[in-house]
């Protein structure tokens, strides 16, 4: 791979050929980002620290002696992105609500309504015994035809939810979101943030 190509990565996070044919976003190559950081005056140790990837990593990656994870090239990119531009929104870990309202499988729709409610929110992550997300529970699974306060969350929940990488950046983000309603956010398999179209919409404000 020379350094003035790019691979391509979609936006689940995989790296793709050129016959991918879905929304997808190109990544500097190796020789590109070393150039890019040496330009902003960082060391590979400094990168290193701000995108929580290893020296080692960060060297392989530039002499392109591998084939780096999306995620990998994601941090890179994000952490660079960040010093270039710090008062900027890069990924949505700059964006994302953080304190994230859950249910457990076995809640029931009473619970499900008072949160939404009480808590002024219109999506509720679902857990299950792990932990792990199961499902997702909207405004629109409460109104349902049939379903009673005292059914349990199960019985509602869609499991045709959307979960992204946090080092995602928020111009990718921003695609998805104009087809699903939200986002919700990991880190490593464990649930950390969710956004949501108004959680993008304030970051255009903020922007202009």
């Amino acid at each position: 791979m020379s350094q003035n190509q790019a691979i391509i990565i979609a936006p689940t996070g995989e790296l793709m050929d050129g016959g991918f044919h879905g929304p997808t976003m190109e990544i500097p190559t190796g020789g590109y980002l070393r150039q890019w950081r040496k330009s902003l005056g960082l060391t590979q140790s400094m990168l290193a620290e701000r995108s929580g990837l290893t020296q080692s990593v960060i060297a392989k990656v530039e002499t392109e002696s591998v084939d780096p994870r999306a995620s990998t090239m994601r941090k890179m990119v994000g952490a660079l992105k960040r010093e270039e531009d710090p008062d900027q929104a890069h990924t949505v870990s700059d964006i994302m609500v953080s304190e994230v309202t859950t249910l457990l499988r076995n809640d029931t729709v009473q619970a499900a309504i008072d949160k939404m409610v009480l808590g002024g929110i219109s999506h509720l992550p679902v857990l299950g015994e792990t932990g792990s997300v199961v499902g997702l529970v909207s405004e629109s699974s409460l109104l349902k035809e049939g379903v009673g306060k005292g059914a349990f969350v199960e019985e509602v929940m869609r499991v045709d939810y959307s979960m992204v990488d946090v080092d995602i950046s928020v111009e990718e983000a921003r695609r998805l979101l104009g087809e699903k309603e939200v986002l919700l956010v990991n880190r490593r398999g464990v649930l950390v943030g969710l956004v949501g179209r108004i959680d993008m919409v304030r970051a255009l404000r903020e922007t202009a």
